[in-house]
């Protein structure tokens, strides 16, 4: 065994006494002297210590002078062995690379790694699973089954029992690998081989270091006998050689190293993954100082490659993870980077600060003034119930007389002068009138306030404060404590003889105050002659009444004791039908307020059927009040049936009885701070709870205030422009800077919490990155403010872009100098006078300021790069199909075609040294290539603005005509413009030649793209793929940007799209599976795969467009760290809108017909001097008989004459009138709901179907007078746009629904008829 190396190790035995004060550099051997082995052994010493100061100078103790590098495998397979039923060889490495079966599970394994017990660690196998094709794929790796046993063929071995999450039978551990390199180590530089070592055997989440530990030791030749004498052909043991000074680096953690012993660093591991791995660019010593202070000199501090923060939430609330992309930059000259993500974690800012005496303002208005100057003068009767908020009637004639305009309640009433202040909430007027409009307030001709009138009008005042929540001076308070202030109470008496009268408080804390203030009512008026005495009691007496009188007094208490109310929230489900507030909007009632959320809306008795898309939850919140919470229809959406109603699941809060106001603490314990809610305002400001105190009482579930048992809880009001005094603490926020070092280590540097933090001074030596706030009791990642700091680095190349835009900015200059000097040029005319210029402009085309897009004729295209002008273009996607019997030169691999091109060796190695392995690491995690076709998909939809119509004049079809050479007719001189239905344009050998119907046909003349937007969603798709070195035999989920999509999945044979000619086009739109129908994907046993899958896009899951990650995974779920099975590829998908303008030809087309008049001659027959009888039937002169006449068809009706008359004229079949058997679209036009131009293409596609699906129309003539006689106009009109969809090539939603539906059971009649 090698001896380990001591200090004394070299000077005691090998006598090597070398010292450097001594200053010896060269051994001089002289002839005639025997050699001694000291001197040999110096000899090395001196050369070594050159060397190693040489080295000392350049290169830094560990420094990695030729790199290898460092790999981890997260996914190092374990499975614990129970041994006390089946033990382990004796020769553990027999087992390596032979392959076991699981008894149950038929799982197969290949041994990598046999670990014996250590400890409480049971024996352990580090495997590959090679075979998992009889397991159960889901949302974790198959792996052998706890307890089974697994055999080889000869040995047998059992799994371990327990299967727990502290105790795993099987899972993953963590193998790290340091690969072959040269590094300085003790003034040497040593080789080192690829080392690998298992730093988590049972999790696959470890922060450590790793590297290397200097191992320096003597070898004799007894401990290598390599050592011997080697002149023969064996050793000569009888003649051992020197011994041998040796190095070794051995790979460690940090952990293991003693602080006395040398620890190389070579990687940094952070939960699972490489952290940070050192390279040549950091191994050089004096000459990287060197370096560097000339950059810093020239240069400064700069950001080569910027680095990315984001903030993420943390799995711990209190806490937010800051994460940085990898980076570069250069601080005071070294280049600082980051080859790997850094994830920091870091504390919300929670610290906090108490403000003793705080106050809040609490001014209020929304009040009508009433003039109370005049005792007994009408203007009041009473004083409205502020205690139970009672709802009183808005009357439009004084004294409570005329008619109620609408309702409202008083919260509070104060003085003014010799005017009240009646301040009210709640209101709601009756539709189509208005607050001006009303003269008196109350609830009966003895109850009642008639408000000052303007100009004969009600005047509300400060309606900008008509609230009930008052913001405290700062945000984010964590509690409120101490709190005291003034509020109005309303109290009952009845005077005594001598006009006096007493109150008193009982609650503990309470006195009275501002007794000048208060209110005190009669019956018949509002009394302000009172004295009143007892301020700062808790009791007051009143004199100077009417006598013997009953009184209402509004008063005003101090609570030096006042609490917070509790909130508490709570869970209930009703079921309730749809109910409507008579203004057109329907709600479904929910009978609590203040509703925090809504869980589930479902179809009463259908859990499957939700309707929570149809509905907007109104919360109940109002600006003064809790209003009882609703649910609201939303617009265009149908209200469920009132049987069997709708089933709500949600939660609400429910108030405690005690308290003065709702505040903060509300909510502690039973929301999170950032749940607590938010409410808009009625002018739309949005606020948070937290940062107000809540004087707004809630509404019991009758909608009043009186009830407490069913929820009500009135507040009593502060004095308006009076304040609340509390304690109250805030959170405060907190700032910080993100730096980087000159070793590339990133930290973060916080300044002092405050309500204005600011970020501190950096540290020396380091670079700003960012700075950033967290605001106070940060709520979420979201809740930072960010801001980069710009530190730009400026080549060469950037200097000379910089000057190019000097450039331009002098040429800019010079324009607009021309402009100006054009503007101001005087052209005179001949009377001396100044001519107006107009007509003119400078535009250098870099964009359409200048450019009037909105007309049609504008015909240009800018070039923003060039800054010149073109022509207008069309672009669209077009599909190429490859012909290879037609090209030449050119070769297709794949999807893709090149030039023919001919393969040849650019260099070859004949000769190797040594074999390595590929796979040097035990890597076991298989990572396939993916490959698919098509991988992009760029298309382009359009949508049509506004249509144009131009004439296009008039032409004859003579598709029809009877006889050949139609284009030798005679048109008999005609204007075809003249022509019309029954026209007859000539005659030719006994055929009459006759326009037998018209159209319209519109042709597209032009498409003028208004704007192009990018779609968010990716169109359905039909996508190849295959996939290879998989791990064989087993089960694979397919993902698409995060989705499992195992649905629209199918195995099968792999083709380039360019080996097809056809598109799917949108027909695979919302489909919920492959159309061909899905399938498992299962690898082969080479561990490939094929097959085609269907990007989603329905009503539950679309794929939003851009790059996305298409995955096959081991597991069902989308966790790459959990998954053994990994192949992935991305898909890129651009979709565009083009908005347009388009322009029809209208085009009118007169059909022609040949026929001879006799063929449409029809018998009518007759008896008793001609008279019809009975319904006639199809004759010819050769079936006549009996008396009868022929009459041939009229002309304006060429379509009937080959039947006889019915005889009828009730007849309601027949169609021979101006309809054309339009008879929907004939009353639509004629309830003037289409235009002229519409009902002709309906007419044109009426009369197409007439000859393309007559059976459809034969029902349509028994049904389609009663229709168009009975429909309502508004689904007559929605059935005429989907035709007139359908006949503009664009068939509607609506349309389909009618042809998919309606249309079959059309022609099953139609046959029938």
């Amino acid at each position: 065994m090698a001896t380990t190396l001591t200090t004394s190790t070299f000077p005691t035995t090998f006598k090597d006494d070398f010292a450097d004060s001594a200053n010896f550099h060269k051994i001089l051997f002289n002839s005639g002297r025997a050699v001694q082995a000291r001197e040999l052994t110096q000899l090395q010493t001196i050369l070594q210590e050159q060397i190693t100061k040489l080295g000392n100078n350049i290169f830094k103790e560990g420094a990695v002078v030729k790199p290898g590098g460092a790999s981890i495998n997260q996914k190092y397979e374990f499975i614990k062995l129970n041994t006390t039923v089946n033990t382990l060889p004796t020769d553990t490495s027999t087992l390596i690379g032979t392959s076991f079966t699981g008894q149950t599970s038929g799982v197969i394994v290949k041994i990598l790694q046999v670990v014996a017990a250590t400890g409480s660690d049971p024996d352990t196998l580090y495997v590959q699973y090679t075979n998992t094709s009889s397991g159960s794929a889901g949302t974790t790796s198959v792996r052998m089954s706890a307890g089974e046993d697994i055999n080889n063929g000869s040995v047998t071995l059992t799994v371990q029992t327990t299967n727990t999450a502290a105790n795993p039978a099987t899972g993953v551990g963590i193998l790290v690998t340091l690969l072959s390199g040269v590094y300085y180590a003790r003034g040497h530089f040593v080789f080192t081989e690829d080392q690998s070592k298992i730093i988590s055997k049972y999790s696959d989440d470890v922060t450590t270091n790793v590297g290397f530990k200097a191992v320096e030791s003597i070898v004799t030749a007894v401990d290598d006998t390599s050592l011997f004498d080697n002149q023969g052909a064996t050793p000569n043991l009888t003649a051992p050689g020197a011994d041998r000074y040796r190095i070794r680096l051995t790979i460690v953690e940090e952990s293991e190293v003693n602080s006395d012993e040398n620890f190389i660093h070579v990687a940094s591991v952070k939960e699972g993954v490489i952290y940070s791995a050192i390279n040549s660019n950091n191994s050089y010593n004096i000459p990287n100082e060197v370096v560097a202070k000339r950059i810093f000199e020239n240069s400064g501090d700069y950001i080569v490659k910027p680095y990315t923060a984001k903030f993420k939430l943390d799995s711990a609330t209190t806490h937010l993870n800051l994460e940085l992309s990898p980076g570069t930059a250069v601080v005071e000259g070294f280049r600082a980077s980051r080859d790997f993500p850094t994830v920091l974690r870091l504390d919300k800012a929670t610290d906090t600060i108490t403000i003793n005496n705080d106050v809040v303002g609490t001014d209020f208005g929304n009040y009508v003034l009433v003039d109370n100057g005049t005792f007994g003068d009408s203007n009041s009767f009473g004083i409205p119930n502020i205690n139970t908020f009672e709802k009183l009637d808005l009357r439009d004639s004084v004294d409570y007389l005329g008619s109620t305009i609408g309702t409202a309640r008083v919260k509070a009433v104060n003085e003014d002068g010799t005017k009240l202040r009646y301040h009210l909430f709640d209101i709601r007027m009756n539709s189509g009138q208005a607050f001006r409009n009303v003269k008196s307030i109350g609830n009966s001709t003895s109850d009642y306030f008639r408000p000052a009138l303007e100009n004969g009008k009600a005047v509300l005042k400060e309606t900008s404060k008509n609230t009930s929540l008052f913001e405290l001076p700062r945000t984010r308070p964590q509690s409120l404590t101490d709190i005291s202030f003034a509020a109005q109470r309303r109290f009952t008496v009845t005077s005594n003889g001598s006009g006096q009268a007493s109150i008193s408080l009982s609650a503990s804390g309470e006195t009275f105050v501002n007794t000048d203030d208060w209110v005190v009512g009669t019956d018949s008026d509002v009394y302000l002659n009172a004295s009143i005495s007892g301020s700062g009691s808790a009791s007051a007496t009143l004199t100077g009444l009417p006598a013997s009188q009953a009184l209402e007094i509004l008063a005003y208490v101090n609570k030096s004791q006042a609490s917070i109310k509790t909130k508490t929230l709570a869970t209930r489900s009703i079921t309730v039908g749809i109910d409507s507030d008579g203004n057109g909007q329907k709600f479904v009632p929910l009978s609590k307020a203040d509703i925090f959320d809504v869980q589930e809306i479902l179809k009463a008795g259908d859990s499957t059927t939700s309707f929570a898309n149809r509905f907007t939850l109104d919360d109940g919140q109002r600006d003064n009040h809790y209003d009882l919470g609703r649910l609201l229809l939303n617009a265009g959406q149908t209200a469920p049936p009132s049987t069997p109603g709708v089933f709500v699941k949600f939660r609400h809060f429910e108030h405690g009885v005690s308290g003065d106001f709702f505040a903060v603490n509300s909510y502690t314990g039973q929301v999170t701070y950032d749940q607590i809610p938010k409410y808009r305002f009625s002018n739309g400001e949005r606020i948070r709870l937290y940062n107000y105190l809540d004087f707004r009482s809630v509404m019991d579930s009758a909608g009043e205030f009186s009830n407490s048992g069913l929820g009500a809880r009135p507040i009593e009001l502060p004095q308006p422009t009076q304040v609340v005094t509390s304690d109250i603490t805030y959170f405060m926020p907190r700032a910080g800077k993100i730096v980087v070092d000159k070793d590339g280590i990133i930290r973060v540097v916080f300044g002092p919490s405050g309500f204005r933090a600011s970020p501190p001074d950096k540290p020396s030596g380091t670079l700003p990155l960012y700075d950033f706030k967290l605001n106070a009791n940060t709520l979420n990642d979201s809740d930072v403010i960010i801001t980069k700091i710009e530190h730009k680095r400026f080549t060469m190349k950037d200097i000379g872009q910089l000057e190019k835009r000097v450039d331009k900015l002098e040429e800019f200059a010079s324009l607009s100098a021309l402009e100006l000097d054009t503007k101001n040029f005087l052209v005179l005319d001949s009377a001396g006078n100044d001519r107006t210029k107009s007509g003119f402009f400078v535009d250098n085309f870099v964009d359409h300021t200048f450019s009037d897009t909105s007309t049609l004729n504008y015909r240009a295209a800018l070039d923003p790069i060039e800054n010149v002008i073109r022509p207008t273009f069309t672009e669209d996607n077009i599909r190429l199909i490859y012909d290879s019997a037609a090209s030449t030169n050119t070769i297709r691999k794949g999807d893709n075609i090149y030039m023919a091109f001919d393969e040849a060796p650019y260099i070859n190695q004949n000769l190797a040294t040594k074999s390595i392995r590929i796979n040097p690491f035990s890597v076991v995690i298989y990572e396939g290539v993916v490959t698919l076709s098509p991988a992009s998909d760029e298309w382009r939809d359009t949508t049509i603005r506004t249509e144009k119509t131009i004439p296009g004049g008039t032409r004859l079809n003579t598709n029809q005509a009877y006889n050949w050479n139609n284009w030798s007719w005679n048109w008999g001189g005609i204007p075809t413009e003249n022509l019309g239905v029954g026209s007859q344009t000539g005659t030719q050998n006994g055929v009459v030649n006759r326009v037998i119907s018209e159209e319209t046909v519109l042709d597209v003349v032009e498409d003028r793209v208004i704007q192009t937007a990018l779609l968010p969603f990716a169109r359905p798709r039909k996508v190849f793929f295959k996939s290879e070195g998989l791990r064989p035999n087993s089960r694979v989920f397919p993902h698409l940007d995060g989705n499992n999509i195992s649905a629209f999945t199918k195995q099968e044979t792999f083709q380039f799209y360019s080996d097809g000619d056809s598109d799917f086009g949108n027909t695979l739109k919302n489909l919920t599976a492959h159309p061909d129908g899905s399938s498992p994907l299962t690898t082969d046993a080479n561990g490939t795969i094929s097959g085609s899958f269907i990007v989603p896009s329905n009503d539950t899951l679309k794929i939003r467009c851009g790059i996305r990650e298409f995955k096959l995974l081991d597991i069902s779920i989308d966790n790459e760290a959990g998954a053994s099975v990994i192949a992935k590829a991305a898909y890129t998908m651009q979709g565009y809108l083009d908005t347009v303008d388009r322009t029809y030809a209208s085009t009118r087309v007169l059909n022609v017909q040949g026929f001879r008049p006799r063929d449409n001659a029809t018998y009518q027959a007759s008896d008793d001097g001609g008279e019809h009888r009975g319904k006639g039937i199809s004759l010819s002169r050769e079936n006549q008989i009996g008396p009868g006449t022929w009459t041939s068809s009229p002309a304006g009706n060429p379509g009937v004459g080959n039947e006889i008359s019915s005889g009828d004229d009730n007849s309601s079949d027949d169609n021979s009138g101006t309809t054309g058997g339009t008879y929907i679209c004939t009353a639509t036009f004629n309830a003037d709901l289409i235009d002229n131009k519409q009902f002709r293409a309906l007419a044109v596609y009426g009369e197409k179907l007439r000859r393309t699906d007559k059976n459809l129309m034969k029902a349509y003539d028994k049904i389609g007078p009663w229709v168009a006689k009975h429909m309502p106009k508004k689904i007559a009109k929605k059935f005429s746009k989907a035709y007139l969809s359908a006949q503009y090539n664009n068939p509607s939603l609506f349309y389909k629904m009618i042809t998919w539906t309606s249309r079959p059971i059309m022609r099953l009649l139609g046959r029938f008829i």
